[in-house]
């Protein structure tokens, strides 16, 4: 397929670049070059090239699909509310606890990590490091992109992790192995070529993943055609609204009376004067001062006939579309329609619930870099990290509902209808969700 498309595209390209292209591993000591994406392509048809020849990850390359989508994030009222409103609520107060070990063992991974959130990742003029400012950019990046991507690095003696290096996710593209059936991870380089990064090291995460791509999906994608009829209608609403401050004036000029003794290029001269004094009038006038004209002038207002456009209307529709692709609710953007309490409740389980499954692949990394530091350590200790829960909105009718269904397999198992270990579980599984 790939070649028929080379050839209705003239784009018939030798073997000899696939032969010729090598593949080296990155030392785990190293910096991996890492390049930024680029405004425009090095190919137009990476897709199709040979030395790119794993999956595309989109239609649009990521090299020039990222940038317009940083610029959509950034400088887009809406888009910018909604990629904050989930930052912000995945970013819940964090903490990890440690599982095993004797209290001396705990001490010390406990320093060890200590230590470990003061280098891993952070600027030193931030005065903030640490897995939680990395956290912040996970989700930061994961919901701009819909993907995050990183590199652990390791000093020189293999026995500590040394930092954690993001990669741009517009540079990273996946093949899949003919034996395994595992997509491998490669990076594209500045000059365009292809080399593989160590699996052991490199961490990727992808949003909304299905079975035949790994790459993740950003919830900004639904936006671009949206957001350009919403930014044109404010440019016209803007324009209409100025343009309703300065109603347009139709002038009835008379000529005026002729004096019996005055000759014709007199009279001529003397009417030009005045037409030039109104013209000047007009030009010097600001929209709030008052016309002066002259006895022979009559000033009129011309306004439009009919029903007026309700940008409102359109606005509001705009509007909904945006928080259908931001997957939000709409209080979440600053919009409120009247939605009554219970739906509102709805809407914000809904919301948490999401911001839930994003904060798991957030907690993978976390674990990931902790217990890998505590392994090189020598120690067997497992660290878990931890988000706190999202306030919940009835949290006084779940309450009763855990005291009745608690008291119910308590009963339950005394009366030896179920068994006390499966009833204890029970109730452990309850207490996770209250």
């Amino acid at each position: 397929m790939f070649e028929m498309l080379r050839n209705w595209f003239n784009r018939n390209t030798p073997d000899t670049l696939r032969r010729a292209r090598t593949i080296a591993w990155i030392p785990k000591s190293a910096f991996p070059s890492s390049p930024r994406s680029k405004p425009f392509p090095f190919d137009l048809w990476t897709g199709l090239d040979a030395r790119c020849d794993g999956p595309a990850p989109a239609s649009v390359d990521p090299r020039i699909l990222f940038p317009l989508l940083r610029r959509l994030r950034d400088f887009i009222p809406d888009a910018s509310a909604g990629v904050w409103a989930w930052v912000r609520l995945c970013s819940t107060a964090m903490s990890y606890s440690l599982d095993g070990g004797s209290e001396a063992e705990r001490d010390r991974a406990k320093a060890i990590l200590d230590n470990l959130d003061r280098r891993i990742y952070g600027s030193r003029s931030e005065r903030q490091r640490g897995v939680e400012k990395l956290m912040q950019n996970f989700f930061l990046s994961v919901f701009t992109y819909g993907a995050f991507c990183g590199e652990v690095i390791l000093d020189n003696r293999r026995r500590r992790i040394e930092r954690f290096l993001i990669i741009d996710p517009a540079t990273v593209r996946f093949k899949l192995q003919p034996g395994s059936r595992e997509w491998r991870p490669y990076q594209i380089l500045a000059d365009n070529s292809l080399v593989a990064l160590h699996p052991a090291s490199f961490y990727y995460f992808g949003l909304d993943t299905d079975g035949l791509s790994p790459y993740g999906r950003s919830p900004l994608l639904a936006l671009p055609l949206v957001i350009r009829l919403q930014q044109q209608m404010i440019h016209d609403m803007a324009r209409a609204q100025h343009n309703a401050g300065y109603p347009a004036i139709h002038f009835k000029i008379s000529a005026p009376k002729h004096e019996s003794h005055q000759f014709r290029s007199d009279y001529n001269e003397r009417m030009q004067d005045q037409l030039n004094q109104v013209r000047a009038e007009l030009r010097e006038r600001e929209a709030d001062s008052n016309l002066v004209t002259l006895d022979n002038v009559e000033v009129n207002y011309v306004g439009p006939s009919g029903n007026v456009h309700q940008w409102s209307e359109s606005l509001q529709a705009i509007g909904e579309q945006v928080v259908s692709a931001l997957h939000l609710a709409p209080f979440m953007i600053g919009r409120n329609w009247g939605t009554t309490e219970s739906w509102g409740t709805a809407q914000y389980h809904l919301l948490t619930n999401n911001a839930r499954t994003v904060q798991e692949g957030a907690k993978r990394l976390a674990d990931w870099l902790r217990n890998l530091e505590l392994i090189l350590n020598g120690l067997s200790l497992r660290a878990e990290h931890q988000f706190a829960p999202h306030h919940h909105l009835d949290g006084c009718d779940r309450a009763k509902a855990f005291q009745i269904s608690a008291k119910t397999l308590m009963e339950l198992s005394e009366k030896g209808l179920i068994d006390p270990e499966a009833g204890k579980q029970r109730i452990g599984s309850l207490l996770r969700f209250l």
